[in-house]
């Protein structure tokens, strides 16, 4: 039986190869959502995965990842033969983990193809339905569907949509030349033109939506009118000379609307013949604050423990790894590293019940980050083992603010119902050194001590 923070795990090792997906530029677009397909079966353990369109009552298989000799990309089916027609009904997740235990007992998909479980969601390019991303197997699922994986199966829709949505924007940009006139109005997209003394020549509706001005108010104008400083606007003109140079260019820019809020978006620039010996920029543009805000949230949950909110143990030991090198650069740079366990924790659980040992954590976490600085990094290693580095800390220092730490602790109490929860730290520290060869040397050392800590009675720090 996997235990929630083992699932939160799993969820943040899939949206971390997601990234990882996403960040290889040079990937086949079938082949990036083929790769995203297969790690959401891994994930919820399921043979079938697709990513299909629908158009009216047509359903095509877009992509898909399956066992040989069963589907194919591009297969045809009725939309009404799917657990897919009933995802797109309800308009969110639907997931069945076994349906011959549900109210879709006799669903069509299970009559016509034998599919137990499924779980699937509705794919959006532009707002409008797309079509599906579905995982589905002949067998029941042994685990049933829980928030968490509905949460990363919105996620997967999203992800999906997005690239569907960057993917046909890319390939609107590479016809843009020869299409421009037909499809500059009504384009998904903001599209601008502006000439080689940054004019806005030519707006359309959407890139007016974007940035909030009318057309009247932006044709005419210098494109300074959008930008944030005036910095800004002269690293953007840099960029404009340089496509002019180039069959296109990908940027990544804050803008300022006429509301004075700021947005994200991303431009794909090409230039254009405006008139004869005169080049300018057609650039077409995607508002992602929302994607960013996403992408920040996804980072967030791939790197941070979602109990206490510290850093997990693979971000944490990287950023150790980086502050040894640092130490190795120079023999002068002094830093600490604290390694704090809870003493006798597995009694407050056995005692408690786990719901009482989460708000002893989370109570301890509190203590930690009121007594670090901005600049100290700490994570949670273990249940209830944490470490903290102490950059620019020499071991003296280190032993006054873990004291303080230990002391805080033994004093604070934690009331849990009519119960009152006392409970202690032992820590143990040591520094880094440049004779370290990665941070399992460092952590070794510090473990060490803390089980010094342990031994010698417990609730005291000790240091190697």
């Amino acid at each position: 039986m996997f235990h929630k923070y083992e699932i939160v795990e799993r969820q943040n090792n899939a949206l971390q190869k997601l990234n990882e997906i996403a960040a290889i530029s040079n990937l086949d677009p079938k082949e990036t959502l083929l790769q995203a397909l297969i790690v959401g079966k891994e994930y919820f353990g399921l043979e079938f995965a697709i990513v299909s369109h629908i158009v009216g009552e047509n359903y095509t298989v877009e992509v898909q990842s399956s066992p040989t000799d069963t589907l194919y990309d591009g297969q045809l089916f009725a939309l009404g033969s799917t657990y897919c027609k009933t995802t797109l009904e309800i308009d969110d997740v639907l997931a069945i983990t076994d349906v011959t235990k549900s109210q879709y007992v006799g669903h069509p998909c299970h009559k016509e193809f034998a599919l137990v479980s499924y779980i699937g969601a509705p794919v959006r390019v532009n707002s409008e339905i797309y079509g599906t991303i579905n995982f589905s197997s002949p067998n029941g699922r042994y685990l049933e569907y829980d928030e968490i994986d509905y949460e990363f199966m919105r996620l997967l829709a999203r992800w999906a949509g997005s690239f569907l949505e960057r993917k046909f924007a890319l390939d609107e940009l590479y016809f843009a030349k020869k299409r421009f006139e037909m499809i500059f109005e009504n384009n998904a997209s903001g599209i601008f033109v502006v000439n080689n003394s940054g004019q806005i020549m030519m707006a359309n509706r959407r890139f007016c939506d974007i940035i909030g001005y009318s057309k009247d108010e932006l044709l005419g104008q210098n494109t300074q009118l959008i930008h944030i400083t005036q910095e800004s606007y002269e690293t953007v003109k840099e960029k404009f000379s340089v496509a002019h140079n180039n069959l296109s260019l990908k940027l990544e820019y804050t803008l300022k609307r006429k509301d004075q809020k700021y947005i994200d978006c991303e431009f794909f620039g090409a230039p254009i013949e405006l008139e004869k010996q005169s080049v300018g920029i057609v650039w077409s543009i995607l508002d992602i604050t929302s994607e960013k805000k996403l992408q920040h949230q996804l980072e967030e949950q791939a790197s941070t423990d979602y109990l206490t909110g510290l850093f997990n143990r693979r971000y944490f030991t990287g950023r150790l790894e980086e502050e040894i090198f640092r130490v190795q650069r120079n023999k002068n740079n002094a830093t600490a590293l604290m390694m704090l366990d809870l003493d006798k924790f597995k009694n407050i659980n056995d005692t408690f019940g786990h719901l009482a040992g989460d708000e002893v954590l989370k109570r301890f976490t509190s203590i930690l980050k009121r007594n670090l600085r901005k600049t100290d990094i700490s994570g949670r290693i273990g249940g209830e083992e944490f470490a903290v580095i102490l950059p620019d800390t020499t071991i003296d220092r280190a032993v006054v603010l873990a004291n303080r730490i230990r002391e805080e602790v033994s004093n604070h109490t934690v009331k849990y119902g009519r119960e009152k929860i006392i409970f202690t730290v032992s820590i143990g520290l040591t520094v880094l050194s440049y004779e370290d060869s990665n941070f399992d040397t460092a952590l070794a050392r510090v473990d060490n001590a803390l089980y010094s800590a342990k031994m010698n009675g417990r609730n005291r720090v000790e240091q190697k």
